[in-house]
Order: C-alpha cells, then sequence, then structure tokens
C-alpha cells in the first residue's frame, strides 16, 4: 500500500469514492480497481463480506464516511439479489471466455511461428536452392491467402516477436500479412493475392548485396551510405530475375515498394499512375512496418501513432482509397498500442473489432489479477467505456510495463472468428 492508498472499513465506503479489492474472481465486477458510481454498486460491495477495503483518495470525488458505532448485534443476511447473481454469472462466464480466447491466441501464436520458421529458411537458401524455397514460399503464401478468404471477418492479433537479429525475417512476415490484409479488404482476387504475397515476401531480398555496416547503422546516412541503401531496390529486381517463374506483379513489389505517388520515393523517382496497384499496397504496408519497428528502438513509432504520421502527414505519399482500407483493418488504435480508458484503466490492445474501429480488444492492467491472467477486455461489449489516450510505453509506471510488456517489436498475424489462421 502506496502513500495514496488508505484502508477503511467498509461502512464508511460512498458513492464516489474510488476503491481497489484484491481478488479478481472474489467479486462479480468487471475491474477490481473502479469508482463506485451508484447505490447499487455500493450495495454489491457491502455483499462480499468484506470488513476492510482499500481506497484510493486522489482518485475519489468524496471523503469517507465517518466511522460508524459498533454494532452489538450480527446483522441478518440480506436475500440474495437477482442483479447481483446475475452480474455472478456474467463473472463466471467472462473467466470462461477468457480461457477460449487464450485458447485461440496460443494456436494462432502457433501458426505465427511456424510462419517465422519457414521465412528463415527458405530466405537463407533462397539462391542456393532457388525451386525448393520458391515452393516454400508459394504454399506459405497460399496458405495465408486462403485462410483470409475462407473467414469473412479475420481478427488482426498482435504477436510476441522478439527483437535481435532477425529482423529482417519478421519484418518480411510482417509486410506480407500487412499486405495480404490490406488487398483482401480492398477487393483483390486470390491470384492477385498470392503475387502480392510472394513479391512482399521478398521485396528486401536486394539488401543482401548491401554492407550490413549500412543497414544496421543507428546513425544519420551519408549521402554515400544512402545511395548504397537506395541501391537494394535494383539489385533486388537483378536477383529476382533470375528466379523462376515469379508472377509480374512479385516482380512489380520488388521494384516499387519504396516509391511513392508524390514522386519522392526511389529508386526511379515514379509518380501518379506510373506505379501499381500491388506495389501501392507493399509501400504502404512497408511503411508503417519501418515506422514501427525502427532499427533504433527508441526512435520507433507506436502503431497508433505511425498510422496517424502516414494518414496525416504523408496522405500524398500513399494512395488514399487503400489508406482508407489500412484504417479499416488496423483500427484507430492499431494491435500494440497502449491506451487509457474513460475510467482510467490501463491497457494493451491486442486486436481489432473489425467494423467497430473505435472499440478493440485489450489486455488490462490489473494489479489484482496474476499478469499470466490478464484479463482481455472487448470494448465493442462495454459500451459505457471509451479510449479517452494512447500512451508510449516509457510513459508507464514501472509496474504497468512489466505487467503489459509492451513489445518492443511489433508484429501481427491474423485469427477467424472460429479459429486460428495465419494470415
Amino acid at each position: 500500500m502506496n502513500d495514496q492508498e488508505q484502508r477503511i472499513a467498509i461502512d464508511r465506503v460512498r458513492v464516489g469514492m474510488y476503491v481497489q479489492l484484491d481478488d479478481w474472481m472474489g467479486h462479480p465486477f468487471l475491474f477490481s480497481s473502479f469508482k463506485i458510481r451508484n447505490e447499487k454498486q455500493l450495495q454489491v460491495l457491502r455483499s462480499l463480506g468484506l470488513k476492510e477495503i482499500l481506497y484510493l483518495p486522489d482518485k475519489s470525488n468524496v471523503a469517507p464516511l465517518p466511522p460508524a458505532a459498533p454494532k452489538t448485534d450480527e446483522p441478518e443476511s440480506p436475500a440474495p439479489d437477482p442483479e447481483v447473481l446475475a452480474m455472478w454469472q456474467e463473472k463466471r462466464q467472462r473467466r470462461e471466455q477468457l480461457a477460449k480466447q487464450r485458447e485461440a491466441y496460443g494456436r494462432c501464436e502457433k501458426k505465427f511461428n511456424s510462419g517465422m520458421s519457414t521465412v528463415k529458411g527458405l530466405l537463407r537458401n533462397l539462391f542456393a536452392r532457388p525451386q525448393e524455397s520458391l515452393e516454400q514460399a508459394r504454399v506459405l503464401i497460399t496458405d495465408m491467402v486462403d485462410s483470409l478468404l475462407s473467414e469473412k471477418d479475420v481478427l488482426i492479433h498482435l504477436m510476441n516477436a522478439k527483437s535481435g537479429d532477425e529482423g529482417s525475417y519478421y519484418h518480411a512476415l510482417n509486410v506480407t500479412m500487412l499486405s495480404l490484409m490490406l488487398a483482401k479488404e480492398a477487393g483483390f482476387s486470390a491470384e492477385e493475392m498470392r503475387a502480392l504475397g510472394q513479391g512482399a515476401l521478398l521485396h528486401d531480398v536486394g539488401k543482401e548485396k548491401v554492407p550490413s555496416q549500412v543497414l544496421m547503422k543507428k546513425t544519420a546516412w551519408t549521402a554515400a551510405e544512402r545511395n548504397f541503401y537506395q541501391q537494394h531496390v535494383l539489385y533486388g529486381v537483378e536477383m529476382a530475375a533470375r528466379l523462376p517463374g515469379l508472377p509480374a506483379g512479385a516482380l512489380e513489389v520488388i521494384a516499387m515498394h519504396h516509391e511513392t505517388l508524390d514522386g519522392g520515393g526511389f529508386p526511379n523517382h515514379l509518380s501518379g499512375a506510373r506505379i501499381g496497384r500491388f506495389a501501392r499496397v507493399a509501400t504502404i504496408a512497408n511503411a508503417f512496418d519501418n515506422y514501427c519497428n525502427h532499427l533504433n528502438p527508441a526512435d520507433s513509432l507506436t502503431p497508433a501513432e505511425a498510422l496517424s504520421h502516414m494518414f496525416r502527414k504523408e496522405k500524398e505519399k500513399y494512395d488514399p482509397g487503400l489508406m482508407q482500407h489500412f484504417i479499416r483493418c488496423l483500427g484507430v488504435y492499431p494491435p500494440g498500442s497502449v491506451v487509457r480508458l474513460s475510467n482510467d484503466a490501463i491497457g494493451l490492445v491486442v486486436s481489432v473489432n473489425t467494423g467497430q474501429l473505435l472499440h478493440p480488444t485489450l489486455l488490462l492492467y490489473d494489479p489484482a489479477v496474476p499478469k499470466e491472467e490478464a484479463l482481455l477486455l472487448n470494448m465493442a461489449e462495454e459500451p459505457e467505456l471509451s479510449i479517452v489516450a494512447t500512451l508510449r510505453p516509457a510513459q508507464l509506471a514501472p509496474e504497468v510495463f512489466d505487467y503489459l510488456s509492451p513489445r518492443s517489436r511489433i508484429s501481427y498475424y491474423s485469427e477467424g472468428r472460429d479459429g486460428a489462421q495465419a494470415g
């Protein structure tokens, strides 16, 4: 208990006070910390059999009631309240739902890890064993496309990707997933999505010829270094031309994934209609992932910041229709965003509810709940709550940061409504 918390007798509690309960399963409320809004909540609190409760003065509108005179007789137990019984039933159902969500998320994570292993293997052996590697790529992309198209609603999940020297593989898979997700929303056919996916997976293949001291440099490039880096696109085009059977759409992505509609991209400063539809999709996915996963983590933007930056400050660079689709896919608060709710709770966005962009699913910080059992809150089911602010991880108190574990690397994978799917 810190200086801003006090334990008081339960009979001193009143409407307008902010309280904190110790055991999430020991009460029927959704949150363990909340401000008492009405007499019904007060009645439920007093029905729990607690002698004392933790009270937070700085978050309360009123002070506690004066201490009551000692009672000589034991009060009679009130008859069960149907509303309270319904709250307990809802709490039990929520716990069962949480278990199912965790199970589905675990399946999705296994698919993501399997996809990562495939990407690492095929990219490492792409030119030593081109036929085998390309077949692995086709199988992976076909599975992702089929899974995306077989589900009307697809949930985009935040994945627990590792940081380190394998960032290029995560980037390749992430750009592929984001590109396919955007292409589905934009109405691409299955064949077009497969071609796009192959190009997205191989879009940075030319970086093999750029020295690591340039690629991994965390300070600003010199003009010569920047030019060398930009050459990776031309190297990629040359290398892709040697790979048998790559579709035209894939080659377009490799050649144009850094071109922007305003002509400010590279290597050919193409603009407008000269940039193909496949490349326009990949450019958005590539830029978003680069903003979220900077080589120097301190320079990374949060997903919400990256989306806002692209939409508001760089809108001339990207196809406006595709950007609208991208926002519909990722939501106003993309997975990986840390947010504060209207009741002061803090959560990490872990998935987006398609069609309800202001109501994602959150992993909630609640000190009364063990970290490994952290609550998942679907805001679409809680109309009284709203998001009032996004937070950078550095703004979080140490205990909140440790609990939510905001990802230093943002990666996504998708899950169909009835089970986890690659995507």
